[in-house]
């Protein structure tokens, strides 16, 4: 038996009837098989991103692990985690993974882009002119 420790962040993936829960950005430490579900740990300070999807709705987060300051629940994870993105559509966790893909194109290390990019982000998402030229400014005005 695979022991959890204190320093990881538990991310639960499942695939039912209906429900899908997986991971789009992250690379676990390690997959622990459960009776139901298999938990990806993750050590402190990593981005993950993890998507929930029932039946036609899909809901999206961006999140970094953090023991000592997660302030945010996040269905499917524990402890708390520290909340960058919450995309509550699949219009917008399409958005959401064309940001990353962008991001990774400017050969830009995620932990380099600050906290308050992430939050100007999550406000474009949930506005109307969520378009890839109004990201790409984001990304050149906050992050290079």
């Amino acid at each position: 038996m695979i022991r959890i420790t204190e320093t990881q962040t538990v991310v639960h993936l499942q695939e039912h009837t209906g429900v899908r829960c997986s991971l789009f950005y992250g690379k676990p430490e390690r997959i622990v098989e459960g009776e139901r579900t298999r938990k990806a740990l993750f050590p402190d300070g990593e981005f993950v991103g993890y998507r929930i999807t029932n039946g036609k709705r899909e809901h999206a987060f961006l999140f970094r692990t953090n023991r000592q300051k997660g302030a945010q629940q996040v269905p499917g994870v524990s402890p708390a985690v520290t909340l960058m993105v919450d995309a509550k559509s699949g219009y917008r966790s399409q958005k959401l993974l064309e940001m990353l893909h962008m991001i990774a194109c400017y050969e830009i290390e995620m932990t380099r882009v600050p906290d308050h990019f992430f939050l100007r982000f999550n406000t474009l998402l949930e506005g109307r002119n969520c378009s890839t030229q109004a990201m790409q400014n984001m990304i050149e005005k906050w992050c290079i």
